[in-house]
């Protein structure tokens, strides 16, 4: 191996930490922490659980879906909608594109109502 490719390989970032690591940070991010007991009040300890399972069952579930995408893809300036739209093609890259830009706003709101609470 010569030093290129190993400098190429240092800079990757495998599954656990350019996919399931930023996930995670998002979904127990500063809402979950100010919310829990609100949420084990209206919906019970057992319902609660079963939130959060169920929450970290679609966050597994996409990871591993991205990280199969990304894995043989260099991610260009684009980001996410960048390697979508390269590897399934434009429409489903838009159709997975313009929710996540959304879903990325509307935490921004999220952690602002947080952050004013804490």
């Amino acid at each position: 191996m010569t030093t290129t490719e190993g400098a190429a390989d240092a800079r990757r970032l495998g599954t656990f930490g350019g996919v399931f690591t930023p996930s995670i940070l998002t979904i127990l991010g500063v809402i979950m922490y100010l919310r829990i007991g609100w949420v084990v009040g209206h919906a019970g300890l057992a319902g609660a659980l079963i939130i959060v399972v169920i929450s970290h069952l679609i966050t597994v579930s996409t990871g591993l879906s991205v990280s199969s995408i990304a894995t043989n893809r260099q991610v260009g300036a684009g980001g996410a909608y960048f390697m979508i739209s390269r590897s399934l093609g434009a429409p489903a890259g838009a159709a997975i594109g313009l929710p996540l830009f959304f879903a990325q706003a509307l935490s921004v709101t999220f952690y602002i109502v947080g952050f004013t609470e804490s």
